[in-house]
């Protein structure tokens, strides 16, 4: 078995639905692919849901002990792992310290997206080992200061979920459910609150949740599997009893509320009025900036009056046209990992 051209990593759901909008074009361009996936968060149900073949590696620690432990034992099990199929030739990841630090380890180039500055720890960590950074243009030189040289920072005009906003996915027969739920429908997505990350998210979620169930049926889609019975107990909250895509959802939904910020920002690019009340805005201001239908509200009270007042009279906006003011960063992706490989040659 030849080893692989591209070694692409994913540790969050949205990373792989991303993988799975790259594969197509690497395997036209002849490239052979291997696809690693840590087993945390709905990562690998997603790849399981989009048919994307990859290899389970490493877990998700929770305390800061255990997440130091988990990295260095999935640092062991890529060096396993390539024993057996070869060793890649470039890797693509979004974050993931663990796979940096193999691949840096062993003098595989490393193509790094990634569009979450505010998570310190991993950029510290990561950055200085990159060989480019590719990342959304509102951030600017961002990660500068993280000890990768501004010269190998690439930017591109748009967002990540670019990269799949807009195909097709197929609708789980599970979504027939929804035909017979209390309208108007809200999706809630909460903060990754697991994340070292993650603070100074000002809202209660939990009691935001059940006022928001009052006003119509909320299509809840939970961080961590253990918050499934839970949520399950409010009334007019329905949890999808299999993993299932933001996509998938939006010809369903009238509003979508939440801090999760890539849920937030597909529903806005697909032209449903969303409400963010995530701890970091950059990307939510760059949107609304480009007239997408986003608004940053952090207060409790304000949240559910806004969420009350568009339910009135749901309507989405026709988002095409600003559509196509944003960049897909899939060409720059592909475009440095072939720069790394033409490299080696």
């Amino acid at each position: 078995m030849p080893a692989p051209d591209v070694w692409l990593d994913t540790v969050t759901p949205k990373i792989s639905i991303t993988i799975n909008s790259m594969l197509p074009s690497l395997h036209k361009k002849g490239y052979s692919t291997l696809v690693t996936a840590k087993n945390q968060t709905q990562t690998t149900d997603m790849l399981d849901a989009l048919k994307v073949p990859y290899k389970a590696i490493g877990e998700y620690g929770t305390t800061l002990k255990e997440k130091l432990a988990v990295e260095q034992k999935r640092t062991l099990e890529f060096l396993d792992l390539f024993d057996q199929v070869g060793y890649p030739k470039v890797l693509w990841t979004h974050g993931d310290v663990s796979a940096i630090r193999t691949a840096f380890g062993l003098r595989i180039p490393i193509v790094y997206a990634n569009d979450t500055v505010f998570a310190y720890a991993v950029a510290k960590l990561a950055c200085p080992l990159v060989d480019y950074l590719v990342a959304p243009k509102c951030f600017g030189k961002s990660w500068s200061k993280f000890g990768i040289s501004k010269s190998r920072i690439i930017h591109y005009d748009g967002l990540e979920e670019m990269a799949y906003v807009g195909a097709e996915f197929e609708k789980p027969k599970l979504l027939k459910d929804l035909n017979n739920q209390k309208k108007p429908i809200i999706l809630f997505r909460d903060a990754e609150y697991q994340a070292v990350y993650c603070k100074d998210v000002k809202v209660n979620s939990e009691k935001l949740l059940q006022e928001l169930a009052k006003l119509g049926t909320v299509i809840c889609l939970p961080r961590y599997k253990e918050e499934q019975e839970k949520l399950e107990k409010i009334p007019n909250v329905w949890v999808p009893p299999e993993p299932v895509l933001t996509a998938q959802l939006i010809p369903y939904v009238d509003l979508m509320v939440g801090s999760g910020g890539t849920a937030c920002r597909e529903t806005a690019l697909c032209g449903i009025p969303t409400i963010n009340f995530h701890f970091w805005d950059v990307q939510a201001r760059y949107l609304f900036k480009k007239k997408f239908p986003i608004q940053i509200i952090r207060n409790h009270n304000r949240i559910i009056a806004t969420a009350k007042k568009l339910l009135a009279n749901p309507q989405k906006i026709d988002t095409r046209k600003s559509l196509n003011t944003l960049e897909s960063p899939v060409p720059s992706w592909i475009k440095y990992l072939e720069l790394c490989l033409q490299k080696q040659e």
